[in-house]
C-alpha cells in the first residue's frame, strides 16, 4: 500500500471538522480519486461512516503508522469535482462554518448509507459440534443465551437490531466478543433515491415467438398470449404500460421471462416536475440597447481577464430575453449555463419561457422539490441531459461539467444570502466560481443593490445598462399620495380616495390592478382599548397577527396560534380588537367599496399547499380576478400584459424597519412593484401611499432615479461605516434559559477580548455587544449578539479568533444546551 487519502468523515460534530488520513487498499489503488465517497472505520467501535475524499498523497516515513484501512468506496464516480474541493475548503473559511455544512449544501440530494452491526459466530463456537455448543451454553448468563439462540436461529448471523428483550445490549455484545463467543462486523447499505424504468421486450435469442413457443412446447395462458402479441407490435414497452393496457398483473409478465420469452432492462427515470404556468411562445427580436448588452458579453466570454457582468435595467426592459440570447450562445459553444432567480416559485412565467425556448434540456431546482426530484436533476445535469438549469441559490452547486455561464437574476434579493449553515452568499460563491474558473458572470436587476454597485464604481463588474423598456413604452407615473393629508379631509380608509378612483376606473375599462401590502394576515396586533394589552406570543417577542378568515391570532416566526379572545385576559374588558393592515383587510376593504369587484389574495397564506402559487397566477392572467393583492411575492418577475394600475398601500412599512438597509429596500420595493404596470401597449399608473413625501427614498423612486438614490445612500453609510465600507460579523447567541444566555455570551466577548488583548489590541470599539437582539425571543430561544466590524481591526485576525473561540474551543467556553449562530456581513441584525 503506497498510498493515502486525506478524508473527510460524514459526522456532524465540531470535533471531528478536520481532515483524517486512511490508507488505500491495494484493491482500491487503482480506482480512488479525490471527491469519491468512500467507507471508512471511525472512533474506538470502527464503525463504518461516509467519508468523502479530499486529497491522495504518497505514503512517506512522517505518516502515522496506525492510519486505518479505506473499507470500501461508494460510488463508481466521484460524486465531487475538483474544482467543488477547492470551493468547500473556501466556503468553510470564508463562512466559519464546518466541512460538513458546505458537504451537505452541495451533495448530491437521494444518497445516503444505511450502517448496522451483524453478529457472527465467535471461535469458541464456530468449529465446534452441536453438543459442544450445547456445553458452553449451559454456563452462559441467561442474556448470552438468548444471543447465541438468536444467532443460531439466524443461521449464523443476525443483525443487532433484531435481537429483541436485553437490556445494555450493545454492552453485552462486547462482553461475549472479548470472551470469543462472538464476532461483530459493521455492514452497510448503500440507499440512493433513485427510479428506474422496466422496459420489457421479446428475447434478443429468439428469432421467431411463435416457432420457439411450439418447438419448445411452452403452455400459456390467455394473458400471457396477449403480452406476447403486444410485443410482437410493439417491440417494447413500459411494464406498467403493459400492466395498464392489457389489463395484466407483474405476475404474468415475470413468469414470461422466468420461461425466457421476455427480458428486462432497465432504464433511469428522470422526475421532472412540470410548472401548470404555460407561456406563449413568442419570438422576440432584441432592441438596440438589448443586442449591445448581449453581444458585448458574447464577444468577451472567452477573454481570460473578463471581469463580472452588472445589467443595470429598468423594469420592463426585456433582461430575460438577453440572457437567452446569451445562453443559446453558451450552448453553441458547448458550454452549460444557470440562471439562478430569487424563489423559482415566484417567477413561474420566466421558467416558462425558458423551457418554451430551448425544451428538454432546462431543468429546475428548488426547495420545494422532493428529495428524488432533488436526486434527479443533479443525475440529469451530471449525465448531461440538462444543459440549462433554473433554480434558486442552491442551484449554483449543480454538478454541470461543462459549466461557462451563471446569470443571477434580480441579484438584489435578501433570498441569495443562506439563512442556515453555511450562510453563504450566492453572489459571493459565483465570484469565486466566476475568478477561479473563468466562468462569465452576469447579475440583472432594475434595483441594484448599493454594495454590489459600489463594485462597478471600484472596477470590479462592468456596468451595462438598458435604459428603456423593450416595449418602447415610459415607465408607468408614480403619484404619491400624503396620507396626513387624507385623515385631515376625514378620510380613515386604508385607502386614499384617489387609490379607489383608479382602481375603480380600471375595472370599468376591463382592466387590472395590483394592490401591493408587505404585511399578511387581516390586521398587524390586537390590542385592549381599555388597559392597553397587546397579544403577544409567548414562544417569540412579537405581537401576534389577527387572521379573520380563521377567527384566531398567529405567530408569524414559530406558527403559535388562539383563538380570538372573546375579552381582554388581563382586565376582562370586551374592548379587544385587531389593529393596523393586513392582506386579508386590503381584500375584504376592496369588495366592500367597490361591489362585484374581483379579488385574488397572494401571500405565504394562500401559497403554502404545492402549486397554489402557480394556480393564482394563471386565474389571474385568465381575468378571473380584477385586482390582485399581495406582499412582496408579487413584485417578482409577474408580467401581466392587462394590468395598468398598482397601488403601494403602505410605503411607510418599510422605511421605518429597524436596519440599516431599510431605505434601500424601499426603494427596490417601490420600483419593483411599480415595474408590474403598464408593461405592454396600455399605459401604466402606481398610485404609492406615504406620511413621508419628503424622504429621498420616496422622491428618488418616484422619479426611478437609482443614480440620486445611490449617491444619498453611499454618503451615509460612509458617515456610519456601513457596508461596502466594512465587513460586519453577527454571532448570536440562543437557547431556552436567558440567564446561561446572557452568561454565555459574555465568556465568549471576554475570551475574544483576551485573545485580542494578548495581540496588542486595547480598543474593540469595533464590538458592539453583547445586548439582546431587536427580536430578543423567538421559538422559546433567548437571543443575544455581538456585532463585529472589521474598523481598526483585520478581518482575517477576527475571523480567526471566532473560529477559535466559538468553533474549536466550543466546550471549553460555551454550555452544551446553547445554539451559536454565526454570520458574515448579515441581511439583518434582527
Amino acid at each position: 500500500m503506497n498510498r493515502y487519502a486525506e478524508i473527510i468523515v460524514k459526522n456532524n460534530s465540531i470535533h471531528t471538522d478536520t481532515v483524517y488520513s486512511y490508507k488505500i487498499p491495494d484493491h482500491l489503488e487503482d480506482i480512488l480519486k479525490p471527491g469519491h465517497r468512500v467507507l471508512v472505520p471511525f472512533g474506538r467501535g470502527n464503525k463504518p461512516v461516509e467519508g468523502y475524499i479530499f486529497r491522495i498523497g504518497r505514503i512517506t516515513n512522517e505518516c502515522p503508522d496506525n492510519m486505518k484501512d479505506i473499507v470500501d468506496v461508494l460510488d463508481e464516480n466521484p460524486i465531487f469535482s475538483e474544482n467543488q474541493l477547492e470551493l468547500i475548503k473556501w466556503m468553510r473559511n470564508r463562512y466559519l462554518c464546518t466541512y460538513m455544512d458546505c458537504i451537505n449544501v452541495m451533495h448530491p440530494k437521494g444518497i445516503n448509507i444505511k450502517n448496522y452491526r451483524v453478529v457472527y459466530p465467535g471461535e469458541k463456537i464456530s468449529r465446534i459440534s452441536d453438543a459442544e455448543i450445547y456445553e458452553i451454553i449451559k454456563n452462559l448468563s441467561e442474556n448470552e443465551k438468548k444471543v447465541i439462540e438468536s444467532l443460531l436461529n439466524g443461521k449464523e448471523r443476525i443483525e443487532e437490531n433484531k435481537i429483541r428483550g436485553i437490556e445494555n445490549l450493545t454492552e453485552l455484545l462486547y462482553r461475549m466478543k472479548n470472551k470469543g463467543l462472538i464476532q461483530l462486523k459493521w455492514e452497510y447499505k448503500s440507499r440512493k433515491n433513485e427510479k428506474k424504468l422496466c422496459i420489457v421486450s421479446i428475447s434478443d435469442e429468439i428469432e421467431n415467438i411463435d416457432i420457439y413457443i411450439e418447438k419448445n412446447k411452452i403452455r400459456l395462458g390467455k394473458r400471457q398470449k396477449d403480452i406476447i402479441e403486444f410485443l410482437k407490435l410493439n417491440d417494447s414497452s413500459e411494464i406498467n404500460d403493459i400492466m395498464e393496457i392489457l389489463k395484466v398483473s407483474s405476475r404474468s409478465i415475470k413468469s414470461l421471462s422466468e420461461k425466457g420469452l421476455v427480458k428486462f432492462r432497465y432504464e433511469d427515470y428522470y422526475r421532472r416536475p412540470d410548472s401548470v404556468y404555460q407561456s406563449d411562445r413568442k419570438k422576440i427580436v432584441l432592441n438596440e440597447e438589448q443586442k449591445y448588452v448581449s453581444e458585448t458579453i458574447k464577444n468577451e466570454m472567452f477573454d481570460e481577464g473578463k471581469k463580472p457582468y452588472m445589467i443595470h435595467g429598468v423594469t420592463g426592459s426585456g433582461k430575460t430575453e438577453v440572457y437567452m440570447d446569451i445562453i443559446e450562445y453558451a450552448l453553441s459553444q458547448g458550454l452549460d449555463s444557470i440562471l439562478l432567480v430569487p424563489e423559482i416559485s415566484l417567477t413561474p412565467q420566466t421558467v416558462a419561457r425558458i423551457k418554451n425556448r430551448f425544451g428538454d434540456i432546462v431543468g429546475v431546482f428548488h426547495s420545494q422539490l422532493s428529495e428524488g426530484e432533488k436526486h434527479d436533476v443533479f443525475k440529469s445535469v451530471e449525465n448531461g441531459d440538462t444543459r440549462i438549469l433554473i433554480g434558486a441559490r442552491s442551484a449554483i452547486f449543480a454538478p454541470f461539467k461543462s459549466l461557462g455561464l451563471v446569470i443571477i437574476d434580480e441579484f438584489h434579493e435578501s433570498s441569495y444570502k443562506s439563512e442556515k449553515n453555511p450562510k453563504f452568499s450566492t453572489i459571493e460563491v459565483a465570484r469565486f466560481m466566476a475568478y477561479k474558473w473563468k466562468i462569465t458572470l452576469i447579475m440583472g436587476s432594475a434595483t441594484p443593490s448599493v454594495e454590489e454597485y459600489y463594485r462597478t464604481e471600484n472596477g470590479e463588474y462592468k456596468l451595462l445598462e438598458i435604459k428603456k423598456r423593450a416595449n418602447e413604452k415610459p415607465l408607468p407615473k408614480i403619484e404619491t399620495v400624503d396620507m396626513r393629508e387624507e385623515l385631515e379631509y376625514g378620510n380613515k380608509s386604508i385607502f386614499s380616495r384617489k387609490m379607489i378612483k383608479e382602481i375603480r376606473n380600471a375595472y370599468e375599462k376591463g382592466e387590472q390592478s395590483i394592490v401591493f401590502l408587505n404585511r399578511r394576515g387581516y390586521a398587524n396586533f390586537v390590542s385592549c382599548r381599555s388597559c392597553g394589552y397587546v397579544a403577544k406570543c409567548p414562544n417569540c417577542d412579537i405581537s401576534l397577527t389577527y387572521h379573520k378568515g380563521i377567527n384566531s391570532i398567529r405567530c408569524h416566526y414559530c406558527g403559535y396560534e388562539i383563538k380570538m379572545p372573546a375579552e381582554c385576559p388581563e382586565c376582562k374588558s370586551p374592548y379587544i380588537k385587531p389593529f393596523g393592515t393586513g392582506t386579508q383587510r386590503i381584500e375584504e376593504e376592496l369588495q366592500n367599496l367597490i361591489p362585484g369587484i374581483k379579488v385574488l389574495r397572494m401571500d405565504k397564506d394562500t401559497t403554502s399547499k404545492k402549486g397554489a402559487f402557480d394556480d393564482i397566477l394563471k386565474r389571474f392572467s385568465k381575468k378571473e380576478a380584477d385586482v390582485l393583492v399581495g406582499t412582496q411575492m408579487i413584485t417578482k418577475g409577474l408580467d401581466f400584459d392587462n394590468v395598468t394600475v398598482v397601488g403601494i398601500v403602505s410605503a411607510d412599512m418599510m422605511l421605518n424597519f429597524p436596519d440599516f438597509r431599510s431605505f434601500e429596500t424601499t426603494f427596490q420595493i417601490i420600483t419593483q412593484v411599480a415595474g408590474r404596470a403598464g408593461r405592454a401597449q396600455k399605459d401604466g399608473k402606481v398610485i404609492l401611499q406615504t406620511y413621508n413625501t419628503e424622504h429621498y427614498a420616496i422622491k428618488n423612486a418616484m422619479d426611478y432615479d437609482f443614480e440620486s438614490f445611490y449617491r444619498n445612500e453611499i454618503k451615509i453609510r460612509k458617515a456610519f461605516e456601513y457596508a461596502p465600507f466594512n465587513n460586519m460579523i453577527s454571532v448570536v447567541i440562543s437557547g431556552e434559559n436567558e440567564g446561561i444566555v446572557k452568561r454565555n455570551i459574555h465568556s465568549m466577548y471576554n475570551s475574544i477580548v483576551y485573545l485580542l488583548k494578548e495581540r496588542g489590541y486595547t480598543d474593540f470599539e469595533f464590538m458592539l455587544g453583547p445586548n439582546p437582539c431587536p427580536i430578543s425571543k423567538i421559538n422559546r430561544n433567548y437571543r443575544w449578539q455581538i456585532l463585529f466590524r472589521d474598523e481598526g481591526v483585520e478581518i482575517n485576525l477576527l475571523k480567526g479568533i471566532i473560529r477559535y473561540v466559538c468553533i474549536t474551543k466550543r466546550d471549553s467556553v460555551f454550555d452544551k444546551n446553547i445554539n451559536i449562530s454565526i454570520d458574515i456581513n448579515p441581511n439583518s441584525i434582527l
